[in-house]
């Protein structure tokens, strides 16, 4: 009996539901409020974008070149444009309706398809011929991150590179032979166990000092024999100019200058400034460092410079060339400075980013951030257009970069 009862009661539910449900049903139909049509079949879109060349037309340096595709029914505005390189985006430097000026993605490939897209117009312009995008950084010798230490660089003009190396506990210089860095492992025992920073000098003798200990010490390049003598105080770069005079500082917030007998005497006072890197440029001993002090009128970073006056060495008194901080708005440290064969300045440093340039301009540019990264603590010009980096990132390596410029002479060097 319940159970009948129970039937009669679902049938009767469920009769209402559906009578409610089809007069929901016929108001629907009765009061139709759909959208207009999304897509407009007579809208044809704007222009597919066309490419009419490439400069250059087959291949540039990957994450580190600027590409100036030509052609049609691009747009003025960056924001509106995409440029593929396969399924990936380059960066856009700037662009016309007829021009896009673009940095390419960090791929190296050959058979690249290098498509344009404008907002608004349906299809991709395509180039008709395939592309390759070649690595401007490639790592250089094989060290271990691990057991093997990097320290200072240098190469001498047949562009071999001298490395400054620790393994514990002792310290090396190993020279890599081109093309393909050939170690030679046994070339000289180091007198101390960091060879920090290491200048090839006009003698035929290859110097260093670690950034500890008061001393300068050279190795003769053919025989490896020693030969050593204390300083004023410790230094941590040096660099020679081009009477043969050595100049090197550090800690001991001094310069200082180095004859070929390694006897030494104090030529410029940075009191307060730890110095980090010296060049010899244009005959000027440009000096990066820190400053330790408290008077604000002086930069926590920077680099000075001192006129060379004489052929004895003598330098004139100091004066700031940047304030880094300010330039790089950031406080980083400068690590190492060189300059390019057109008085452009490369300085490298700890953290932020990896190198940066400064022209005679007043210009400061980050060098290739896609490829490029913090920290870099050397940087040495080959005898072309080389420029080889210690990165002491994690892995730790050697890096050789290719440049379109040469580097200022070094002349040291014989």
């Amino acid at each position: 009996m319940m159970q009948k009862m129970l039937s009669v009661y679902n049938k009767k539910t469920l009769s209402i539901v559906v009578l409610i449900s089809a007069s929901i049903f016929y108001i629907s139909c009765e009061d139709e409020q759909y959208p207009d049509d999304i897509w407009d079949q007579n809208d044809t879109g704007n222009p597919t974008p066309v490419i009419t060349s490439v400069d250059p037309p087959d291949s540039a340096f990957a994450g580190a070149d600027e590409i100036t595709i030509n052609g049609q029914y691009f747009s003025s505005s960056t924001n509106e444009i995409l440029v593929y390189f396969n399924s990936e985006l380059g960066d856009i430097l700037q662009a016309s309706e007829t021009s896009i000026v673009v940095s390419p993605p960090n791929i190296v490939a050959d058979s690249i398809e290098i498509k344009v897209a404008i907002q608004g117009a349906f299809l991709f312009g395509v180039y008709e011929n395939y592309y390759t995008l070649y690595p401007r950084i490639v790592k250089y010798g094989n060290f271990d991150p691990f057991e093997e230490s990097v320290w200072g660089l240098e190469t001498d003009n047949d562009e071999n590179l001298y490395v400054g190396l620790s393994i514990f506990p002792e310290g090396t210089i190993e020279k890599l032979s081109p093309p393909d860095a050939e170690r030679d492992s046994s070339f000289i025992n180091a007198v101390l166990a960091t060879p920090l920073s290491i200048r090839i000098g006009p003698d035929n003798q290859i110097y260093y000092v670690d950034g500890s200990n008061p001393y300068i010490i050279k190795h003769d390049l053919t025989t490896g024999e020693p030969s050593y003598n204390t300083l004023p105080g410790i230094a941590a770069d040096l660099d020679f100019d081009e009477n043969g005079n050595l100049y090197c500082g550090g800690s001991g917030k001094e310069i200082y200058l180095v004859l070929t007998d390694l006897t030494s005497t104090v030529v410029a006072d940075y009191m307060d400034i730890n110095i980090k890197a010296i060049r010899v440029y244009n005959n000027y001993v440009y000096v990066a460092g820190n400053y330790l002090g408290t008077s604000l009128d002086i930069p926590a970073a920077g680099i000075w410079r001192n006129q060379i006056l004489s052929s004895s060495g003598s330098l004139g008194d100091m004066e700031l060339v940047l304030d880094w901080v300010e330039m790089s708005g950031s406080n980083s440290n400068i690590t190492c400075l060189t300059f390019d064969e057109n008085g452009k300045m490369y300085i490298s440093s700890d953290s932020n980013f990896g190198i940066a340039t400064y022209d005679l301009d007043g210009n400061f540019i980050t060098l290739y951030p896609k490829i490029i990264s913090a920290p870099i603590t050397k940087m040495t010009w080959g005898a072309g257009n080389y420029l080889y980096l210690n990165y002491r990132g994690d892995p730790r390596a050697i890096y050789r970069l290719i440049m379109y410029e040469q580097g200022a002479p070094y002349y040291g060097r014989p």
